[in-house]
């Protein structure tokens, strides 16, 4: 009888032991940015996946989420957001999501997802928080429309959607237009804000020197040195190193907008010897291109040895001794104000675009997206997202109102394949 019991007893360490063995690993949690495919709004959707070490010989789920928006530090809740569960897999996974939850800008939102097996003794918490950024998509569905460039059929939209569309239609053809064929990235370093100047550095006298350098500068905000233009072109095709040494002396930066706006008396532009060997600036001069009532010349010589940098500041009060100055009280270099632009953007068809899970990627392939940038971090933004695609976003850029309504923007840039639909909208609509 003793035998027994203790084989009993060995028996249900065994099995407790096993069952103890079986753990929840999470692979992967986050709130992924979606646009609703009914509405057009864009959603949030949190999400948390998990995978059991072994699969178990039983178990049961059970738990769910909290949803809410949080306004001045309270939690709202969120009704009709439920949770789904998916079960599946080798390993046995779990996928538990929240329904789209519209979102907006300036709102806060979060999640609570609490799930655990009864059976097994595993338990899971996480909580989540979500800030929409300033550029999220904004949608028009195209339900109907099989995606065919060749005859755009818009038939089967509704009266409400077309009206959005013509709408869109009559706003940005309302604008002056820009010359075709310009890119979505030329655009946001172009046009997307005021035009910046050039600075010219030559190894003379302005119209008798020859051109050593030049910078065009683009939007990076106060305090920024903004990088040259001319050099990220050369960084896609370098040149050949020079076989013996030389200076190789180029503007490596220009700092446009100062403390002060009216006087920006501490911007500047930073000259540096890239090279391998030292290079006297007696009789250099640096100015902007096509303006000769601003010179800057180097009256006493001045050897900027390899890898040194060096500053030519506006205002001589912000001159020190690492630096030169054009002596001038007013500011010299035109501020880059970035305005709030309007990107319209329309995919190609399925097959041909990324599949990341990133906002820009057009998860809905029959919608038009709108995005309203406020800011160079915006335009930043796009254009790191752009490079997901293999291939030029083509367009017009067009003047707009400057409002942040749909389509509003100072500049306007509409694909041209998205034209096409809102002015075959247009048509649906005077045909109805």
């Amino acid at each position: 009888m003793q035998k027994r019991v203790a084989v009993l007893i060995a028996t249900l360490i065994v099995f407790s032991v096993g069952a103890l063995a079986v753990e929840w690993e999470e692979t992967d949690w986050g709130a992924e940015v979606v646009l609703n495919s009914s509405t057009g709004l864009p959603a949030v959707v949190f999400h948390a996946t998990l995978e059991y070490s072994e699969y178990p010989d039983n178990y049961y789920l059970d738990g769910g989420w909290e949803i809410y928006e949080i306004v001045n530090g309270v939690q709202i809740p969120i009704e009709g957001a439920p949770t789904t569960a998916r079960i599946g897999g080798d390993t046995l996974t779990i996928a538990s999501a929240t329904n789209q939850i519209t979102i907006e800008t300036g709102k806060s939102y979060g999640a609570k997802l609490f799930l655990q097996d009864t059976v097994n003794g595993l338990s899971y918490e996480r909580t989540f928080s979500y800030s929409p950024s300033e550029i999220l998509p904004i949608g028009i569905s195209l339900r109907g429309w099989d995606g065919s460039l060749e005859e755009i059929d818009l038939s089967e939209l509704p009266d409400e959607e077309i009206e959005e569309l013509a709408l869109l239609h009559d706003m940005v053809k309302g604008y002056a237009a820009s010359p075709d064929g310009q890119t979505v990235t030329a655009f946001l370093r172009g046009d997307a804000a005021a035009r910046p100047d050039t600075a010219l550095l030559l190894n003379g006298p302005v119209g008798e020197g020859e051109e050593i350098d030049r910078c065009t500068y683009s939007a990076c905000g106060a305090g920024c040195c903004s990088t040259c233009v001319e050099h990220e072109k050369e960084e896609e095709s370098p040149a050949e190193e020079p076989e013996e040494p030389a200076p190789d002396v180029r503007i490596e930066c220009i700092v446009y907008e100062g403390a002060h706006f009216e006087e920006d008396g501490n911007e500047y532009v930073q000259i540096k010897n890239y090279g391998d060997l030292g290079q006297d600036l007696l009789g250099w001069t640096l100015s902007k291109l096509n303006d000769r009532n601003h010179v800057f010349t180097f009256t006493e010589s001045y050897v900027l040895e390899p890898g040194m940098s060096m500053r030519v500041y506006t205002n001589a009060l912000y001159a020190g001794e690492d630096g030169f100055s054009f002596g001038l009280k007013e500011s010299l270099w035109t501020n880059v104000v970035v305005y709030p632009v309007s990107l319209v953007l329309l995919p190609v068809p399925p097959g041909s675009i990324s599949s990341a899970g990133t906002a820009i990627t057009f998860r809905v392939v029959l919608t038009l997206y709108t995005y309203t940038l406020s800011s160079r971090n915006d335009i930043a933004f796009i254009q790191s997202q752009l490079t997901q695609f293999g291939q030029e976003f083509e367009g017009r850029v067009y003047a707009g109102s400057g409002s942040s309504i749909l389509g509003g923007g100072k500049t306007v840039f509409v694909h041209d394949i998205a034209m096409q639909i809102l002015e075959a909208a247009a048509a649906e609509l005077r045909n109805r």
